[in-house]
């Protein structure tokens, strides 16, 4: 549990990296956008924000224990995104300080865990589009909707009640028989990943053999 609680902190704490030196968050301007705006990827410029330390799993039975919950799931909405700025003396503009994205997936198959099929999750990541960039703390590509996905998930109440993957790349996988929306930014779309070398081909491959998926 200790390890679950360490590792949503960093997903909190990861949001924080673009903060300037002296800013604080108790001057932050938080606006709300649809991302409906823009929803098509191509021509953005991706910025890898920095990822912190995040839990390893050496096989699937380390992720189901690590998770509270695994189903699979579409994503029934555009990604609404909060970003957070502060005004910085040192280049006398606002900047940004924190971007989180969060869209809604509906369950279509339970693998375990208190959830049923029909329930609307919402779920969070961190990432966010400002200024014709897309701003990322994942190795996970963005949100999109129509999008079908294996989920492995942990609850994070204090971050707008929502569940966050696993790890990172450990809490998320294709389910075969989906055609996801394309991602130009991504060497491997299909995979859900920035770069294939991200991706768990051994956890993978146990959870199709698991689950039949």
């Amino acid at each position: 549990m200790m390890k679950k609680l360490i590792s949503i902190i960093i997903v909190f704490a990861a949001c924080l990296v673009l903060s300037a030196c002296n800013s604080t968050q108790e001057n932050s301007d938080v606006s709300e956008i649809t991302e409906s705006n823009f929803v098509d990827f191509e021509g953005l410029e991706l910025v890898r924000a920095g990822i912190s330390d995040r839990a390893v799993f050496n096989d699937l039975g380390a992720l189901e224990e690590f998770s509270d919950i695994a189903v699979v799931g579409k994503f029934i909405d555009d990604a609404v995104q909060e970003i957070s700025y502060d005004y910085e003396p040192h280049f006398e503009k606002d900047i940004v300080t924190d971007v989180v994205s969060y869209s809604t997936i509906e369950v279509s198959e339970v693998l375990f865990g208190d959830v049923n099929v029909g329930d609307k999750l919402k779920i969070g990541q961190s990432y966010g589009v400002v200024d014709n960039r897309l701003i990322s703390f994942d190795r996970l590509t963005p949100m999109q909707k129509g999008d079908e996905w294996v989920f492995f998930l942990v609850y994070a109440p204090f971050l707008e009640e929502s569940y966050w993957c696993s790890s990172d790349t450990f809490g998320r996988y294709p389910v075969t028989s989906a055609e996801n929306a394309p991602m130009p930014l991504s060497d491997s779309p299909d995979l859900g990943v920035f770069n294939e070398e991200d991706f768990k081909w051994d956890i993978y491959n146990e959870i199709l053999e698991k689950y039949d998926i």
